[in-house]
């Protein structure tokens, strides 16, 4: 009988790392490391937001929001993760897929994975664990699932 082999996907912001356990008792293997930098990912804006005058000599009001960089670089770094997993996912031999990420990264991961790994996904923790040592990480999932 094959073992179980799970897909573990650490995400943040900036970087991801694809992880592989082929069975209970094995622990956790490294298969692929990202970020964003490697990726080109880099949207560039003003220093500050825009600005929109009604009429000449009237008031001045402040277009956009601050944090657009930062939400555009998270939504395509997020589909890059995707495409990643998904490649992955296609080219191994998973049973299924464990997933962490902050909160906000981890509901962006959700709506881009798509149907085949989000029908395989029984662990997702709304956690940072991506600079986590290796040997560390059984034990954020060890009420969930065993490594």
């Amino acid at each position: 009988m094959r073992p179980t082999e799970t897909l573990v996907i650490l995400a943040d912001d900036r970087g991801a790392r694809f992880l592989i356990n082929r069975g209970i008792g094995k622990g956790l293997s490294e298969l692929k490391e990202i970020s964003a930098d490697e990726a080109g990912i880099d949207v560039e804006y003003a220093d500050d937001r825009g600005r929109s005058r009604a009429a000449p000599g009237m008031a001045q009001h402040a277009v956009g929001s601050r944090n657009a960089e930062e939400v555009q670089e998270r939504e395509l770094f997020a589909r890059h993760v995707a495409r990643t997993a998904q490649d992955l996912w296609r080219r191994g031999s998973y049973d299924r897929l464990v997933l962490a990420a902050p909160p906000r990264m981890l509901g962006l991961l959700r709506e881009r994975l798509g149907n085949e790994l989000m029908s395989n996904l029984v662990v997702d923790l709304a956690k940072d664990l991506l600079k986590v040592p290796l040997r560390d990480l059984p034990a954020h999932f060890e009420d969930h699932i065993l490594f």
